[in-house]
């Protein structure tokens, strides 16, 4: 039996009803003659029939039709491939470990909140594989900040910034069908510095907190970049956007790392 002749969802739909189940489970010792199934499982033989007949169907076991006799065994390549399959599901992911690290801040942020503690600055560094003045323009340069400026699993919807004093920022970043908007002004740009307000608002246009990021950019042929982000002023209501914001940031960074090494 090749590996494109089973049929995992038919196999784990039949092996879910209770009996089949413990028939797989009997099997799983050794062959059983049909009699002795009912036997073991307290049922009609005729019911065991039945079961068995779907359990062959679905490719999980064969039955030897031995002369009067009939013996049922577990076709173990099929389940085999089965386990290979479901083991391929159950591979590690770097976002298993992203999503238990984003529940335990929420924890974290709401327990700081509840005590009053509602500022805390982040600070993030790197060194980019690029010069100063292509990450500089990375940064300033709308159209090609628009291309690194989203975290895993996200995308950019609106992207509206004006590397000038005074300018207002609005970015709307996607996740699916859902809408994330974040809004702000620049204060400061030029001499590899850029300061600017930018957190993101309820449906109301009403910030969840406020948020002052402060961008240095130093070096030569290979840039350092440092990000210093003062928050303050947080809503109760604010922990999960407060908690996201360390990993979405080491994300961003590492889009603008991989913006760097692809583009021109």
């Amino acid at each position: 039996m090749s590996s494109k002749e089973v049929d995992v969802q038919q196999v784990l739909n039949t092996v879910g009803e209770p009996t089949r189940f413990r028939i797989i489970e009997l099997l799983s010792s050794r062959p059983h003659a049909v009699g002795e199934v009912a036997t073991a499982l307290g049922a009609l033989q005729p019911q065991i029939t039945k079961h068995l007949q779907a359990l062959e169907a679905a490719g999980v076991i064969r039955v030897h039709r031995l002369g009067r006799r009939r013996v049922a065994r577990l076709d173990r390549e099929t389940l085999a491939r089965v386990a290979a399959y479901l083991g391929g599901l159950a591979r590690a992911d770097e976002d298993d470990a992203a999503l238990d690290d984003y529940q335990r801040a929420i924890a974290r942020e709401e327990t700081r909140l509840a005590e009053g503690d509602s500022t805390r600055v982040l600070r993030f560094e790197r060194d980019l594989p690029a010069d100063a003045r292509s990450v500089w323009e990375a940064w300033t340069n709308p159209a090609r900040a628009a291309q690194w400026w989203a975290p895993r699993h996200f995308s950019v919807r609106v992207f509206d910034f004006e590397p000038r004093a005074g300018a207002s920022i609005r970015i709307v970043l996607a996740e699916g069908d859902a809408e994330y908007e974040s809004r702000g002004h620049v204060e400061r740009v030029g001499a590899g510095r850029l300061v600017f307000s930018l957190a993101p608002v309820d449906p109301a246009g009403e910030p969840l907190f406020e948020a002052r990021h402060d961008l240095v950019v130093t070096g030569e042929d290979r840039a350092h970049v440092r990000l210093d982000i003062e928050i303050s002023a947080v809503r109760e209501d604010a922990a999960p956007a407060v908690a996201g914001l360390r990993p979405g940031w080491e994300q961003l960074l590492d889009a603008l790392d991989a913006f760097l090494r692809t583009t021109p």
